[in-house]
C-alpha cells in the first residue's frame, strides 16, 4: 500500500491558499521540514500544533494576556479593519486548539486595541480539507494571476509555466471567472481565443463587444509576441521626440525615506544621477534633484503610473520652491499612454514586463521594487554600501526601461502617421 506524503500547514501557507492555491502548494513542497524545526526552535508555548486527516498543523500566537481572569490567545492584526484572512487564521487556531483540547478565547490586537474574536471552526475545517485534496494531487495547480502576484517568489515560474502551456490566464484581463467560462465556452488556450469571434465572446463571458475584441487583441498579441496600436485617432496618442528628455523613477523605503533616480537624456549622451530623499533630511537633496531637472526647463519628464507623481506631489506640498508647480506640468505618464494606446504581450502593464517583451533586461537578477523597498529600509538602519549600491543600481535600469518603453511607443505612433 502506497504511504501517503504527511502535509505540512501552517500560517503562512493557510494565508498563501486562501489567495493562490498553486502557490501554498510550491511554498509547502519548498523545505517543508523546516516548518517543524523552526517552530520547535522558538519559544514553544507560543504555538499549537496538531494533526489531523494526514497534515501536520501549525499556528504561531503572538502573545497571551489575562481579559476577564482568563487566559487569551492574541494575534496581532496591523490594520484596523479585521478581514476575512485574519478571521480564517483565528478559526485555524481555534480548530487546533480544539483538536488539543485546549480552547482559549482567542482576541485580535488592532491599533485601536484588544478585540474579541468569535472563530469558525467549521470554516477552517472546510479549507484544510481542501488543502489536502488540493496538495495530495502531488501536481502544482494552475497559476490563476492577479495583481498581488507581482511580489510572489514564484511569479517568474508562473508566467514560464502558464506561458509553455497557453494558458489563458496569460491574457491580459482574463481572471478567473472569466477564465472559467471561456473554458466553459470551449476556448482553452491563447490561440483559440485569438481567432474568436468578439460577438461570441461578449456573450459567453457577460461583456460588451468592445471589451470582447480588446481581449482578442491581447491573447493576439501574446500569441504572436507583438504589440498593437489602438485609438489611433485620438489626439492624445500624440508623443514628440525631444533633444532632451528626463525619466524619473522613485523608489520608496517601508517608511517615509526615498531614492529619487532620473535619467538624462541630451541627444545621443544619456546621464543618470540619484538623489536620497530621507526623513527630516530631505530638503537639500530636494532642492539638488529640482536644479537637476531644470538644466532643461522645457524638457518633459516621463514617469511610468502614478505612484512616482504622487511622490512629486508629497514633497511639493512641503517645499516652498516656486518652480515644483512648472516641472509637475512638465510630467507625462507612461503608463498610461501604454494601456490606453497599446495592447501589448505581457500578462501585466508593468514597467518590468513591457520592457522586457521589447528586449529589455535588468542588471540585478530576482529584483523588484518589493525587494528594492526592503533594501532601501535595511540600508537606512546600517548604512551598508552594498545594499544602496544594487538599489541603486536597479533603479538606473528602471529609468533605462522607461527610455526604451518610450522609444518604442514613439516608433509605432511615428510608423502609423506614414
Amino acid at each position: 500500500m502506497e504511504e501517503i506524503e504527511t502535509i505540512i500547514v501552517n500560517d503562512e501557507i493557510l494565508k498563501s491558499f486562501i489567495s493562490c492555491h498553486r502557490k501554498a502548494f510550491l511554498l509547502e513542497k519548498l523545505e517543508k521540514g523546516m516548518r517543524i524545526q523552526n517552530s520547535q526552535q522558538e519559544n514553544e508555548k507560543f504555538y499549537f500544533k496538531a494533526e489531523y486527516e494526514n497534515m501536520v498543523l501549525l499556528s504561531k500566537v503572538d502573545d497571551f494576556v489575562e481579559m476577564n481572569d482568563q487566559k487569551t490567545a492574541v494575534l496581532n492584526v496591523h490594520s484596523i479593519t479585521i478581514r476575512e484572512r485574519h478571521k480564517i487564521l483565528a478559526s485555524f487556531l481555534a480548530f487546533i486548539m480544539k483538536l488539543n483540547k485546549n480552547e482559549l478565547p482567542i482576541s485580535f490586537r488592532t491599533p485601536e486595541g484588544l478585540k474579541i474574536v468569535y472563530p469558525r471552526v467549521e470554516k477552517a475545517k472546510q479549507i484544510l480539507l481542501k488543502i489536502k485534496e488540493t496538495f495530495s494531487s502531488g501536481k502544482a495547480p494552475n497559476p490563476t494571476f492577479s495583481f498581488a502576484c507581482r511580489n510572489c517568489p514564484f511569479h517568474a515560474e508562473c508566467v514560464e509555466f502558464a506561458s509553455k502551456e497557453g494558458d489563458i490566464s496569460m491574457i491580459n484581463g482574463i481572471g478567473e471567472g472569466r477564465k472559467k467560462a471561456l473554458q466553459k465556452a470551449g476556448y482553452s488556450t491563447i490561440n483559440e481565443v485569438s481567432k474568436a469571434d468578439p460577438k461570441l465572446l461578449a456573450k459567453y463571458m457577460g461583456i460588451n463587444v468592445q471589451q470582447a475584441q480588446k481581449i482578442v487583441l491581447q491573447a493576439l498579441s501574446v500569441d504572436t509576441s507583438k504589440w498593437f496600436l489602438v485609438n489611433k485617432n485620438d489626439k492624445n496618442v500624440k508623443i514628440f521626440n525631444r533633444n532632451y528628455e528626463y525619466f524619473f523613477d522613485v523608489e520608496k523605503a517601508a517608511d517615509e525615506n526615498y531614492l529619487f533616480g532620473v535619467l538624462l537624456k541630451e541627444k545621443n549622451k544619456v546621464t543618470y544621477r540619484y538623489f536620497l530623499l530621507l526623513e527630516n533630511e530631505w530638503k537639500r537633496e530636494w532642492e539638488n534633484f529640482l536644479n537637476f531637472v531644470n538644466v532643461h526647463p522645457r524638457a518633459p519628464i516621463y514617469h511610468y503610473d502614478v505612484f512616482d507623481r504622487n511622490v512629486m506631489e508629497k514633497f511639493a506640498s512641503m517645499s516652498s520652491n516656486r518652480n515644483v508647480g512648472r516641472i509637475l506640468k512638465r510630467f507625462q505618464d507612461m503608463y498610461n499612454l501604454v494601456k490606453r494606446h497599446f495592447v501589448v504581450p505581457v500578462r501585466f502593464y508593468s514597467l518590468k514586463d513591457v520592457a522586457k517583451s521589447i528586449g529589455f533586461n535588468w542588471r540585478v537578477e530576482n529584483f523588484n521594487g518589493y525587494e528594492a523597498m526592503k533594501h532601501l529600509t535595511e540600508w537606512k538602519k546600517s548604512k551598508d554600501e552594498s545594499l544602496l549600491q544594487r538599489i541603486v543600481k536597479y533603479n538606473e535600469d528602471d529609468c533605462k526601461a522607461l527610455m526604451v518603453v518610450k522609444e518604442k511607443v514613439s516608433e509605432m505612433i511615428k510608423q502609423s502617421e506614414r
